[in-house]
Order: structure tokens, then sequence, then C-alpha cells
């Protein structure tokens, strides 16, 4: 029956356009009551969420970052600091030793402490 080439007897009745028009104006109508009330929800929200606006919610959030950014930054400087006071204590130390052994290898220990005259 594809190549029917009569007149088409299925057509829309003016009751079913009727119907969809209908639908199509309720399911609008509902569409912007929701809207209406999620915006309503939204506010409600952001009032209970953030009771000294959400300006001073924000100033919070960065006061927070900074104060973050601050401590990160003086355990990085501490970590240097030490490190740099770690390496210059060993030096010294590494030096008082080389000097003691320069001097006990030369007998200079003896002389200083007294016992050679």
């Amino acid at each position: 029956m594809a190549d029917y080439a009569g007149e088409e007897r299925r057509s829309y009745g003016k009751a079913l356009i009727a119907v969809e028009v209908a639908f199509d104006q309720k399911l609008h109508d509902h569409e912007l009551r929701m809207q209406q009330r999620l915006d309503q929800l939204l506010k409600d929200f952001e009032i209970d969420a953030f009771p000294d606006g959400t300006q001073s919610h924000r100033a919070a959030h960065q006061a927070m970052i900074d104060a973050a950014k601050q401590e990160a930054e003086f355990w990085r400087s501490l970590k240097v600091e030490m490190a740099k006071k770690s390496i210059w204590g060993i030096l010294q130390i590494l030096s008082i030793l080389l000097i003691a052994g320069i001097a006990a290898k030369f007998g200079l220990g003896a002389l200083m402490a007294g016992g050679m005259k």
C-alpha cells in the first residue's frame, strides 16, 4: 500500500487541534509557575545560607584563602631558614674538626694546652 495515490482520509480534526493548543498553554503556564517557584526557593535559600549577604560570605572565604597563603609562606620560609642554619652549623662543626685534626697532626694541640714547653 506504499504506492497508494488516493485521497488522504486521515486528518486532524478541530477538536484534536484545540486539545493540543490547550495542552501547550497549560504546559507553558506550568513552566512559568515552576520557574517562579524555583526563583523563590533560590532566594529563600540565599537568605538562609548567607544571612550577612553574599559579599560578606565571599570576603570570609577570601580571608581564609589569604590566611592559608600566609601560613604556607611562613612554613616555606621556616624550612629555608632551617636548611640554611643546619648547613651553616654542619660547616662550623666540620671546620672545628678539621682544625683540631690539623692541630693534632702537627702537635699543636699539646702546645696550646701547655703540655710542651
